[in-house]
């Protein structure tokens, strides 16, 4: 028989692993021409950015007091609730009938993603001794991985077989299962902060802050960057930020332990670097995936294949350096693993410029292995950094930086890319009745991608530094 600990290993890895499946198969399913969800739906640029956005905001905004709220009720229930909410998302998703309604049920959804991310690496966390952490999580980062493998395979197979609704409904009968197994199975895990409150007002305060910030992203190519709507958009974000700082400095049981920030150096720069990792990378599948698709006019399952080798390689690296670093630390394999994905962006940027479009296979090899050394290691880091008591708010805060810089990630690169082709172009690219592709809307694609590209390799560089120069964490 199993111990538990590696029950709920394969439980939690399953319900991360949905997470990430639906996530990686959306990118594929967006711009596919025809039974895609922009063709099918009629959606605009800012409805396409807006899908993947608004499930990734609810996330960033929640996660943390998920993360609190599982430290007061127990992290069994939340996780449960969260896996019941995601499965019935799922299948609402599938029956919208436009590109709003999906923003919306796919919010919805993310509530539920929200309680199985905010949970699951504080679960594991807790019931592995500090000797196995790394390779705990490494084992959860590749099932995390392992869903985003198979998603652009499996999205584009779906997505041409039987249209872009079957990406949603893939999820409901893993998540039935999972929900059953989950009530038999899982024990209630100790109530480590039962006397302390929820953090209603930080949540709202970053949830301001966020979500203007990204609508002023989204909305800025279009409207003007210069127009009040914006002007006035980043004002609110900017309230938004010090309010949430305030507020944080000065409940009694914040949403987010700032003293972590400034008394824990290897908590607060590894935090730091991760929100650098994803503001690099989550843009960069989006926005290749409409590239593919759209301008070259790959089929949904080609396009998938050229971007398989990036979560192929992050799932096969992330559980040896995430059991390697439990022997030799952290810090240079964090390092070497952003250097890494700086080195495949500029090498996607060669490949758009000079090289057929078949060598970005292995740019997104190099950018999955350089994922893969960064990830575990730098997430084990973080989780030894911090006592007991605080695994489940250090394991919302990490999931929210993780969300944080993939929402920014989509809506930054989108927006310099817009700077090169109009909102209204990007959007008659994705109807279903798409303009001829001219050698000059091509050039301009091309340019505004190397241009977002480059703004990810500096974010790179910065991730790298803040990894080497963080503190030592202790070594097993």
């Amino acid at each position: 028989m199993l111990e538990y600990k590696w029950k709920l290993l394969i439980l939690t890895t399953i319900g991360v692993f949905m997470t990430s499946l639906g996530g990686s198969t959306l990118n594929i399913a967006i711009p596919a021409k025809d039974v895609g969800i922009t063709a099918d739906l009629g959606a605009s640029w800012e409805i396409a950015q807006w899908i993947p956005i608004g499930f990734l905001l609810v996330l960033a905004i929640s996660l943390i007091s998920f993360g609190r709220l599982a430290d007061i009720k127990g992290k069994r229930n939340i996780f449960l609730i969260g896996l019941f909410i995601f499965t019935v998302g799922n299948g609402l998703c599938a029956s919208a009938f436009s590109g709003e309604l999906l923003i919306i049920l796919y919010a919805i959804t993310g509530i539920g993603a929200s309680m199985l991310t905010a949970t699951a690496i504080a679960m594991v966390t807790e019931v592995f001794p500090k000797s196995e952490t790394g390779k705990a999580l490494g084992i959860n980062v590749a099932g995390i991985y392992l869903g985003l493998v198979l998603g652009p395979v499996l999205g584009g197979l779906l997505v041409q077989a039987l249209t872009w609704r079957s990406v949603f409904l893939v999820n409901v009968p893993i998540g039935g299962v999972l929900f059953i197994f989950g009530l038999l199975k899982l024990k209630q895990s100790e109530i480590i902060a039962k006397e302390e409150k929820f953090d209603i007002y930080g949540m709202l305060a970053f949830g301001i802050f966020l979500a203007s910030m990204l609508i002023a992203l989204t909305l800025g190519s279009r409207i003007g960057w210069a127009s009040l709507i914006i002007i006035f958009l980043v004002i609110i974000s900017i309230c938004g930020f010090v309010a949430f700082i305030f507020i944080e400095r000065t409940v009694e049981h914040p949403m987010l332990n700032l003293s972590l920030f400034r008394r824990n150096r290897v908590f607060a720069a590894a935090n730091t670097a991760a929100l650098m990792n994803y503001i690099a990378t989550m843009g960069v599948g989006f926005l290749l995936s409409i590239y593919l698709q759209r301008i070259f006019d790959f089929d949904p399952a080609i396009a998938g294949l050229l971007l398989l080798p990036t979560p192929m390689m992050m799932a096969i690296s992330s559980p040896f350096t995430g059991k390697y670093s439990d022997r030799v630390g952290t810090r240079w394999l964090c390092a070497i693993g952003m250097m890494l994905m700086a080195f495949a962006l500029g090498f996607l940027i060669i490949v758009i410029l000079y090289l057929p479009i078949e060598w970005v296979l292995l740019s997104q090899g190099i950018l999955g292995l350089g994922i893969g050394f960064f990830s575990s290691p730098n997430q084990s880091a973080i989780m030894k950094s911090v006592e007991k008591k605080q695994l489940g708010i250090a394991s919302g805060t990490l999931s929210t930086m993780r969300v944080t810089g993939q929402s920014t990630s989509i809506a930054l690169l989108s927006a310099i890319l817009a700077i090169f082709i109009s909102a209204l172009t990007l959007s008659q690219i994705l109807s279903p009745t798409p303009p001829p592709i001219t050698e000059d809307l091509k050039n301009d694609f091309k340019n505004g991608l190397i241009i977002a590209f480059s703004v990810t390799i500096g974010i790179c560089i910065i991730g790298t530094l803040l990894s080497l120069v963080r503190g030592k964490e202790e070594i097993h």
